[in-house]
């Protein structure tokens, strides 16, 4: 399957929760391909007195940014060989000239408090919000 339609899923899949994602080609050379504003419930984060006073807490959400580069399925298992769980190089050969460029950026992401991940599915971006937001 094509890069475009791992893309097309994990798009349609945010943009179902109520999120917005933007996908394009972007000026500075290795942003991720997916920035998205990932929905998550408000009503976590506020105490639970707020929601019985103010009950439009209860429907209100976060859009959380998350960047993600998307990979086919093969070339993710490719990459990931290549980096260790922090996003650095571990000096195994196997990434193409772009990609550790791709992964230096993601790896400041998150180095600042950002949410950036390498995936191929959608499963995986919510399962990595799911951990890093909870």
């Amino acid at each position: 399957m094509l890069e475009s339609k791992y893309q097309n899923k994990i798009i349609k899949s945010i943009e179902a929760l109520g999120g917005v994602v933007v996908n394009g080609n972007y000026s500075k050379a290795g942003e991720a391909d997916l920035q998205c504003g990932y929905p998550l419930e408000l009503k976590s984060y506020i105490a639970a007195d707020e929601l019985y006073t103010y009950p439009r807490f209860q429907r209100l959400k976060l859009l959380v940014h998350i960047a993600v580069e998307v990979k086919t399925e093969k070339d993710y298992h490719r990459v990931m060989r290549c980096i260790n769980s922090d996003y650095t190089l571990n000096g195994k050969t196997g990434l193409k000239e772009h990609e550790p460029l791709q992964m230096a950026k993601i790896r400041r992401n998150r180095a600042k408090g950002g949410l950036a991940l390498v995936a191929y599915s959608f499963e995986q971006v919510q399962e990595y919000v799911n951990a890093t937001t909870n």
